[in-house]
């Protein structure tokens, strides 16, 4: 890790990140309670990320192919660039005191060019950190970066609730275009010390391809790497099930199920213990040395799974007043911080093996393809969830992802070809490591 920190182009992406993603954080949370303020309606806050993410799905194959033409770096700042002008004419926008239907409309508009930007951003930061650091502190890098969605949710989620609580949702905006502003810069200084320079052959044969072209193959390189697609199709069942009770069903039992007085910095703190876990599992599990990822990811999904069941049950207990609020507040900030670890357990490790059995061209485009493909049925739960809030209630939303839960869960452990896939990743460090003790 300090080898890692040495390297100054990774110090400028790894507080670029974490300065835009403190910001996105604080206005992540305090968005959700303000369309809540606004519409009272589980319904219209999953129909506002329905739009919003769906946008980013919808875009994500084209921008990976994209990423995989451009400098990557300069996607990186360009992009963050681009969202904090967009939140900088939000502000001014609400701030000309339009009406309830204009300011949410305006919200849609923003989510969809953020979302956007952000499907340009994701891959474009996947594909250029082995460029940056090396394959050799690539797992140590990505354990840094856990520390990124940590510390997000730590400051982010805290700061986010209680300015909109205190202030409004202005300062939240205003926060939110500074940090972007600042990480853009900060990313502009970057340099890919272990980019692979392609030869004029290669460049030739690159401009003389078409987009769909380019898009087609990641869909075959995807398709013909064993496991990879059963892989994926596991991992949009599994984001299925868990995004709606986070994103909508959380919120929503603190503010209108529960109609919590201070709901905003409940939910806030519990977000932070979630986070903290987050850290340490992230930090630990960064500078573990992992031996069999097959085995540490089937562990993990099983921790995991248990641990989301257990929060779904104690949020039907509360709701429907078989426990008191502090028996439940209690017992679900020890649920998340046990989701978090699992979490990073099962992530950490699986994101570097496969950023290393990925072949560097093809990087940008099969990750975005990877991202829209498991991130496809994401949009259509936070949908599928605002109408179980609408017409029946957060208890029922709960039942209803554990149970798409067990599909996926069970699919990772048992399928022999997502198996061949992770065996193939645990023989591919194994061969790096007799290679790096010969030399």
């Amino acid at each position: 890790m300090k080898k890692l920190f040495s390297n100054k182009s990774f110090i400028l992406l790894f507080a670029g990140n974490l300065v835009s993603e403190i910001g996105n954080s604080l206005f992540s949370i305090a968005l959700s309670f303000y369309i809540l303020d606004l519409s009272n309606s589980g319904l219209a806050m999953g129909a506002f990320l329905f739009v919003a993410m769906g946008s980013r799905i919808l875009v994500s194959p084209l921008a990976g192919v994209l990423v995989d033409r451009w400098n990557r770096v300069r996607v990186i700042y360009v992009t963050d660039f681009i969202r904090g002008i967009v939140f900088v004419l939000l502000l001014l926008y609400i701030m000309s005191n339009p009406s309830t239907t204009q300011i949410i409309v305006s919200l849609y508009v923003i989510g969809i060019i953020s979302n956007i930007s952000a499907a340009f951003f994701g891959p474009a930061m996947t594909s250029a950190l082995p460029e940056i650091v090396g394959e050799d502190n690539l797992q140590a890098a990505n354990g840094a970066n856990s520390i990124v969605g940590s510390v997000q949710n730590i400051v982010g989620v805290l700061a986010g609730a209680a300015i909109y609580y205190y202030v409004g949702i202005e300062w939240v905006i205003l926060l939110n275009a500074i940090s972007f502003g600042l990480s853009g810069f900060s990313e502009m200084f970057i340099k890919a010390k272990y980019r692979v320079e392609k030869t004029k052959e290669e460049l030739e044969i690159q401009k003389s391809k078409s987009k769909t072209q380019d898009f087609k193959e990641s869909l075959v390189y995807i398709k013909n790497r064993t496991g990879l697609l059963n892989l994926v199709f596991y991992s949009l069942i599994l984001n299925f099930a868990f995004s709606p009770l986070f994103a909508l069903g959380l919120p929503y039992l603190f503010n209108t199920d529960l109609a919590r007085v201070n709901a905003e910095m409940e939910y806030a703190y519990s977000n932070i213990a979630f986070s903290i876990a987050m850290l340490v599992a992230g930090l630990t599990v960064g500078a573990m040395k992992i031996t069999s990822i097959h085995h540490t990811l089937q562990r993990g999904l099983l921790f995991l799974s248990g641990s989301f069941a257990v929060v779904a049950l104690l949020m039907f207990l509360v709701s429907n007043g078989f426990i008191s609020f502090n028996v439940f507040y209690v017992s679900f900030i020890i649920g998340m911080m046990l989701i978090a670890a699992s979490m990073m357990l099962t992530n950490v490790p699986l994101n570097t093996g496969m950023v290393k059995v990925i072949d560097p061209e093809y990087r940008g485009r099969v990750f975005s393809t990877i991202g829209a493909i498991s991130g496809g049925a994401v949009p259509v739960s936070f949908l599928i969830g605002g109408f179980i809030l609408e017409y029946l209630n957060v208890s029922f939303l709960g039942l209803f992802c554990v149970l798409v839960l067990l599909y996926p869960t069970f699919g990772f452990i048992t399928n022999h070809k997502v198996k061949g896939l992770l065996l193939s990743i645990d023989k591919h460090n194994e061969d790096n490591g007799r290679l790096q003790e010969a030399i």
